[in-house]
């Protein structure tokens, strides 16, 4: 069955972010309607990241602010607000189990035995 982001994810990268989730879940048989909502979700993150990205491209980090007479250079918000994005991504990576800590590939190589390639620390 083919899935397609909401409506409101236009940004090429958003859309891009969402068939490579829907993807890795289906690798999984992972994907239900909770799971597609989350997704959505990441993908709405993602095209809000990148329009604070532009932003910070368009004003810089910093931003001359004035206030009448006075004139100071403060923060740009942006900058706030895309490490803010950033860590909830993690978060829902991490609840649908994308991230590297719960990649099925990981978990698999590490053997608690040793191996063949144990040595005499391993093995004490």
């Amino acid at each position: 069955m083919e899935h397609k982001p909401k409506k409101e994810i236009r940004h090429r990268s958003a859309k891009k972010l969402f068939e490579i989730i829907i993807s890795e879940l289906e690798i999984d048989d992972n994907l239900s309607d909770r799971t597609i909502m989350i997704t959505d979700n990441m993908a709405l993150l993602e095209q809000l990241k990148q329009q604070h990205i532009e932003d910070i491209k368009d004003r810089g980090v910093v931003e001359l602010f004035r206030n009448g007479t006075q004139e100071i250079y403060r923060q740009n918000k942006s900058v706030d607000a895309v490490i803010k994005i950033i860590e909830h991504q993690r978060k829902l990576q991490a609840e649908l189990k994308l991230t590297p800590a719960s990649d099925r590939k990981v978990s698999g190589v590490v053997s608690p035995e040793g191996g063949e390639s144990s040595d005499a620390f391993t093995t004490f």
